[in-house]
């Protein structure tokens, strides 16, 4: 009985760790920071179609299309504005997965209608599995309730104790917002994951997610009211 336990342990596990080898791909960013002191969490549902993406290559690597699981994940993200510009964060899954990452917004401010982000990110799986990114978040708000997130990102991971080289992530994700302090909307991504020695297979993520904020969030945003109608006050004045 104890042996027949362990081996259903053991299974479970190497179950667990397939799942989990793919990086942390979510999206639900924004390209404008939070503003210093403020705030914010992100829950996320998420349901992933990944190939074994560090298959052996008897059974046919990355271009065996049966070798691609399906699997659901809780994703929580949170960050936290270190200066106006300047964000750093932190998320975890069920699907144990562990990463870190930083932006900086270098267009826009927190009331212009587009806003872009350069990052950076780095992750594990249980230190077996470890990534590194490079994403671009930027954002588009037609009015201040609604955001059109476009993501592109390229990421390379790799699992400690394998021969077999790392794999490239290359693609994005899009999502819409709603909502001006707390947010709900979706999430769809599509990645193409590579190596040198291998063919290429593709990764699908969709999610809905809410976004909670802590702080204040309406400052930035009358001030660039309050500046817009100043000019527009001394130019009646100058008329």
């Amino acid at each position: 009985m104890k042996n027949h336990l362990l081996l259903l342990l053991l299974a479970a596990g190497a179950c667990i760790f397939l799942m989990s080898s793919c990086a942390s791909l979510t999206g639900f960013e924004e390209g404008r920071t939070l503003g210093e002191g403020n705030s914010e969490l992100t829950i996320s549902g998420n349901f992933t179609r990944v190939p074994d993406i560090f298959d052996d290559e008897d059974s046919g690597g990355l271009d065996t299309l049966d070798n691609s699981i399906s699997f659901p994940n809780l994703e929580f993200t949170y960050k936290r504005g270190i200066t106006d510009k300047l964000n750093i964060g932190g998320r975890v899954s069920t699907n144990l997965n562990a990463s870190s990452f930083v932006k900086y917004q270098l267009v826009g401010d927190k009331a212009s209608s587009f806003s872009l982000s350069p990052g950076l990110e780095a992750g594990t799986v249980l230190g077996l599995a470890y990534n590194f990114g490079l994403p671009i978040y930027a954002t588009f708000y037609p009015t201040e309730a609604v955001a059109i997130n476009i993501t592109p990102r390229v990421m390379y991971q790799f699992v400690t104790g394998l021969e077999s080289e790392g794999v490239t992530y290359l693609g994005g994700n899009f999502g819409l917002l709603f909502g001006k302090k707390n947010k709900f909307g979706l999430d769809i991504g599509y990645y193409n994951l590579g190596s040198n020695s291998t063919g290429s297979q593709t990764l699908v993520t969709v999610g809905i997610g809410g976004k909670f904020r802590f702080g204040d969030f309406t400052a930035s945003s009358e001030a660039g009211n309050d500046r817009g109608g100043s000019k527009r006050k001394r130019g009646r004045g100058r008329r």
